[in-house]
């Protein structure tokens, strides 16, 4: 019995099949309608151009499907695009969007990508929540790759190239072999410096230590100059007579040195009777017992080159005696004496002497 009614059924499913088979196609069948199975929330991504993008568009993270594109609008020339994103998918603020394609000529979808420093206790995109134009990026179109490849090759780029490596073979010409020492040479500086690596972060760091250090101590560097600013106002100011007293010092220096001896002392000038009493001095402070006749001798035409806050060289020579000519202050040299009539006879007798002399040498003595 239940055998017979399958055989009923099956026939009446084949009459209504054959009847029907030449209205129904595959068109006419019913196929799923795009959109996200379960519940949602939703997020909005400014882009600044979504042209390509199109309606109901797949919403990707790591290439897995997480929802769909609801709509897009235009807000002030720029594409604000509505997604529908699944509950159970958990996006940290700071997510990036980023219009892609899988393929040249593949559909463009929206791929979310979370920052990767994310901690596991970051906040969360919430619904209604905003990716801003700044986190937002569209990839290169069909349009611009193809665009870009016809400029490559038919804007002469190649062959500006290939002009480039003709004209470097020309210039090198037969000098490669040099060409290859500057590489290898340059090879062996960077694997130099690649070795040292760890001295240059040596000095790196070191600087870094001293730019902290003197960061540190800025205040007081500070402090320092803004005390030393007057003095050296001062000195920039005063430069002109600074420069003029060591002119008058170096011209009152060099006439001292050209000063004669005055009264009887030694042959030099006034510096050499400096050196002499301070020499004279020294030996004093060692030997108490020391003569200082020739420093006494001398004191009194230093006192009077220098009776004033300075020195001068146009000294007054009342004190000056020569042999026997005496000053009135100071006597003449007791061993000398003016020239008298006796003079005259010691002078022929010494001369008559030295040619006794010199005959003696000549002829022998006696003759």
């Amino acid at each position: 019995m239940s055998t017979r009614r399958l055989r009923l059924a099956g026939l009446a499913t084949l009459t209504v099949v054959s009847t029907s088979a030449c209205s129904v196609g595959l068109e006419d069948l019913p196929l799923p309608a795009p959109g996200v199975d379960g519940p949602s929330y939703t997020l909005t991504a400014t882009f600044s151009n979504a042209l390509n993008l199109p309606a109901s568009a797949k919403v990707k993270r790591s290439g897995v499907d997480i929802g769909e594109v609801e709509s897009m609008a235009v807000d002030n020339y720029s594409a604000v695009v509505t997604m529908s994103i699944l509950d159970d998918v958990q996006l940290p603020v700071g997510t990036t969007a980023e219009l892609r394609s899988a393929t040249p000529l593949g559909d463009i979808f929206v791929a979310l990508s979370p920052p990767a420093d994310a901690p596991p206790d970051a906040e969360m995109l919430a619904d209604g929540a905003n990716i801003p134009e700044e986190s937002t990026s569209a990839a290169a179109t069909i349009e611009d790759v193809l665009t870009t490849a016809a400029l490559l090759v038919n804007g002469g780029v190649l062959r500006d190239t290939t002009k480039i490596v003709n004209g470097l073979g020309a210039a090198v010409g037969d000098r490669g072999d040099g060409l290859t020492r500057i590489i290898d040479q340059s090879t062996q500086l960077i694997g130099n410096l690649a070795a040292r690596n760890g001295e240059l972060q040596n000095v790196l760091g070191e600087t870094a230590t001293l730019t902290s250090t003197l960061a540190g101590q800025q205040q007081t560097i500070d402090d320092v100059l803004s005390a030393a600013a007057p003095a050296a106002g001062a000195v920039a100011v005063n430069t002109d007579q600074t420069l003029a007293l060591v002119a008058e010092l170096d011209r009152i220096t060099t006439q001292l040195e050209r000063y004669p001896s005055i009264a009887g002392t030694a042959p030099g000038g006034l510096v050499a009777d400096l050196n002499t009493i301070a020499d004279e001095l020294a030996r004093a402070a060692n030997n108490p017992d020391a003569d200082l006749t020739a420093v006494n001798k001398m004191l009194a035409p230093i006192i009077k080159i220098t009776n004033s806050t300075s020195a001068h060289p146009h000294a007054d020579l009342e004190d000056l005696a020569i042999g026997a000519l005496a000053d009135p202050n100071h006597p003449g040299d007791p061993g000398s004496r003016v020239p008298d009539a006796t003079d005259s006879a010691a002078f022929a007798g010494t001369i008559a002497y030295t040619l006794q002399r010199l005959r003696d040498r000549v002829f022998g003595p006696g003759r």
